[in-house]
């Protein structure tokens, strides 16, 4: 049944409900020091009902007018404030990175005394907060807090929460400012002592096994009709009394691509999931590392295939392609895309210990 308020579906009588904070409302609660403030100012008026004490009467009303003074201060300190966040360029899972907060006081007169900002994410708890002692009339602080997200994709965040305990600390007031945003988390980068070998040594001055034109020598043989003259290894020929050529090791092509099977099988453990982002983690960890030794390089999935990140460019296109990446079921899985003729490709496995396999290099013949 929708809730004719918000358009939204009822939750189930089961399920507890949350109260969400409402945008523009003000809340406050009392402080563990405002609870002591108030159960003395309570004893002090029935001590002053019971004695008639004029003093304790004005020592009373004295007390009363503090907390009524709280809540007039506090509630000037949160009006005319507008918040802004700026969101990193990059941001890993698992990496800390930095928000910056920007509270701006656009009241003419009145600075804003004592405010923390918490910046709010949908279904996760808040890390750190922003506190801003004193912001001047018509002036802007800005302030950052470290955030560590914990998986890839998108962050969704829902906006702040003003708080201030200004200026007695007997209540904290706040209110909720909607704010929506979104903040793109890359892939966790596998460590260099994760990568094995075979990984760490793709670069644009490794060759194959392959025989052809490069600069590593395979080994000699026997001149053939068609052998360019500058191939032919005088010294070894004249010791053999015929023409013998030296035959040379191709060099890889400078086109990575990088294949990963995003299959899920129908039966597979739990833990192939926590393989699964090992493996996203790896493949990411390729990309920037090749992007750096001259390679160009983009990634082959299930029906998909990454944009292409030319030599020396910053790989952020396919890290926000392998943020985005989601398995399929086996069932429903279309073939792998298309490979280039010519590309040197390496295969990433995925194990269901969580531990990403052993990449195959191999290159696609032309």
């Amino acid at each position: 049944m929708a809730d004719s308020a918000t358009g939204t579906a009822a939750l189930p009588a089961t399920r507890p409900r949350r109260k969400r904070a409402r945008a523009g409302r003000r809340y406050f609660k009392t402080t563990r020091e405002g609870k002591a403030f108030i159960g003395v100012t309570g004893g002090v008026g029935l001590a002053a009902i019971n004695t008639g004490n004029n003093l304790l009467f004005l020592i009373f009303g004295f007390m009363l007018s503090l907390i009524v003074l709280s809540g007039i201060l506090s509630e000037i300190v949160l009006k005319n404030v507008r918040i802004s966040r700026r969101l990193p360029r990059r941001a890993f899972a698992g990496t800390t990175c930095l928000v910056e907060i920007a509270l701006e006081n656009r009241k003419e007169r009145a600075p804003s005394y004592s405010l923390e900002i918490e910046d709010q994410a949908e279904d996760l708890p808040t890390e750190r907060r922003c506190y801003f002692l004193k912001v001047a009339a018509q002036s802007e602080q800005v302030a950052s807090y470290r955030r560590t997200p914990a998986r890839r994709g998108y962050l969704k965040l829902s906006g702040f929460r003003v708080a201030t305990r200004y200026p007695f600390g007997i209540i904290e007031k706040w209110r909720v400012i909607e704010a929506p945003g979104e903040m793109l988390i890359y892939p966790a980068l596998l460590r260099d002592d994760g990568l094995d070998a075979d990984e760490r040594s793709v670069g644009a001055e490794s060759t194959t096994t392959r025989i052809g034109v490069g600069t590593e020598v395979a080994g000699l043989r026997n001149y053939e009709s068609g052998d360019e003259a500058r191939a032919i290894h005088w010294r070894r020929t004249a010791a053999l009394g015929r023409l013998v050529v030296h035959e040379k090791h191709r060099d890889a092509s400078t086109h990575l691509t990088l294949v990963l099977d995003n299959a899920r099988p129908e039966e597979a453990p739990r833990t192939w999931d926590a393989g699964f982002e090992r493996a996203i983690s790896r493949v990411a960890a390729i990309c920037v590392d090749s992007t750096s030794r001259d390679l160009s390089v983009d990634v082959v999935v299930r029906g998909r295939r990454s944009p292409t990140v030319m030599a020396g460019n910053p790989a952020d296109p396919i890290l926000q392609f392998l943020a985005l990446l989601e398995s399929v079921p086996a069932e429903e899985a279309p073939p792998l895309a298309h490979i280039g003729r010519g590309a040197r490709v390496l295969e990433v496995a995925i194990t269901p210990e969580g531990k990403g396999g052993n990449g195959r290099d191999r290159e696609v013949a032309e």
